[in-house]
């Protein structure tokens, strides 16, 4: 099961890495969720991503700091749906106010999945054995 953490981490990181050298890509990704339902999916893929981050932790190198992300993961994705349930046109709102910045803020932002997609790939990365 790490693995799929170091691959959900990696995910994570390539997308960060994408959207710092091409913003667009990321604002295409953005509006796609844009669309009506989109949210569900969504919140289905965090808090399944922050279940498996609490589950792993244990064998993981940080095991504390990736416990608390996944239960920070778990909220966004509760937090998610429920914004999906109750708040899918102040979130659609939220997105195209975000989708229309420079691509500095594009940026920024995908600097902040390339720390999480790198921290959780380095946490989770498989260990060498001590010699």
């Amino acid at each position: 099961m790490k693995w799929v953490a170091f691959l959900f981490g990696a995910f994570i990181l390539l997308a960060g890495s994408a959207g710092v050298v091409a913003p667009s890509i990321l604002i295409d990704v953005a509006r796609q969720f844009n669309a009506s339902g989109a949210f569900y999916p969504l919140a289905a893929i965090r808090v399944a991503f922050g279940l498996i981050l609490i589950y792993v932790s244990p064998l993981s190198r940080v095991p504390k700091a990736l416990r608390i992300l996944g239960y920070i993961i778990v909220t966004l994705g509760v937090t998610t749906a429920l914004a999906g349930r109750f708040a899918a046109g102040q979130a659609e709102e939220s997105i195209d106010v975000w989708s229309r910045q420079t691509d500095t803020v594009v940026r920024l932002t995908s600097l902040a999945l390339v720390a999480l997609g790198g921290f959780v790939t380095y946490a989770c990365a498989p260990m060498r054995p001590k010699a």
